[in-house]
């Protein structure tokens, strides 16, 4: 049988690791190993997944009780874990029961090659009450919990920098850049809570956002200077092309990301959106709407 592994780092998840850990257990497919790592949490939360542990084998803590940042505390939980597929979940989200038998059936039959596969999410949103699927269209969802890669895929991927703030954008991007296979489906696996805890700059202000998302952001650079990998022609200009509108969108410089050719239109659109007070303000409030184009 083809072994999962769940990578999760946690800090002060206790509010929502248990139904978390319900929705793992609850699994249609049985073969699975969650890592946990508690990244130096303050409340209940050592104390769950140390009982979480002690009650199932196949749940592992990796570390708890020290500080070691998320992209590091990533890194931890990849380097113990030991399945032919590899994904994470949030200590805050909640897989649907057939989340992993998806996996399986889409990545089991290529855990020998490099292999990627994305999946849709259900966006739950606790401030404005709101499920919503994403992305829009035919495509999976490239970060976070949909993102879902075979051994040799992973073991490309990681580690992940440890100097960025969040993984999400070079774990995307470069299993993307980097798999000999993709495979899209429409089928939802998890749903992806957003609310004031996140580390996701949605609900900051603008001024928070802005520098938010440009720290994260410096992964695409990072991902060209890497001397590890081999990126196609394609992903280096699509990764020099993001980084190029970031930077254009920091500056507020909306008209000259309207006009950039080099990007697809609902990109062009969605960096303007982030480029000023008023573009962000609006974007809030027509997230539900609008959302959901870019593929993450």
């Amino acid at each position: 049988m083809v072994t999962v592994s769940l990578i999760t780092p946690v800090f002060n998840e206790q509010r929502y690791l248990p139904a978390m850990l319900d929705s793992v257990r609850a699994q249609t497919h049985s073969d699975w190993e969650l890592l946990l790592v508690d990244d130096g949490s303050t409340d209940d939360t050592p104390t769950l997944v140390a009982a979480a542990a002690a009650d199932d084998p196949r749940i592992r803590v990796v570390s708890s009780g020290t500080k070691l940042g998320k992209v590091a505390a990533f890194n931890a939980a990849y380097a113990a874990a030991r399945g032919d597929i590899v994904c994470h979940v949030g200590g805050d989200d909640e897989l649907v029961p057939a989340a992993l038998r998806l996996r399986v059936d889409a990545l089991g039959p290529h855990v020998g090659e490099r292999a990627v596969a994305f999946f849709k999410i259900l966006i739950v949103d606790e401030a404005r009450g709101t499920e919503t699927v994403h992305p829009r269209g035919a495509g999976g969802n490239m970060s976070g919990p949909s993102i879902t890669m075979t051994r040799p895929l992973a073991d490309l991927v990681f580690p992940v920098p440890p100097e960025l703030p969040s993984e999400d954008i070079w774990m995307g991007n470069l299993a993307a850049a980097l798999a000999d296979r993709r495979i899209d489906s429409t089928d939802v696996v998890i749903r992806y809570r957003v609310h004031a805890g996140n580390s996701n700059p949605r609900a900051k202000s603008f001024a928070q956002m802005s520098e938010a998302m440009h720290v994260r952001s410096r992964a695409f650079p990072r991902m060209l200077a890497e001397p590890r990998f081999d990126l196609p022609a394609t992903a280096r200009a699509q990764f020099e092309q993001q980084w190029r509108a970031e930077q254009l969108r920091r500056d507020g410089r909306v008209l000259a990301l309207l006009t950039d050719r080099q990007l697809p239109l609902v990109e062009r659109l969605a960096y303007a959106s982030m480029a000023n007070p008023p573009l962000w303000f609006a974007r809030q409030k027509l997230a539900h709407r609008a959302g959901g184009w870019r593929g993450r």
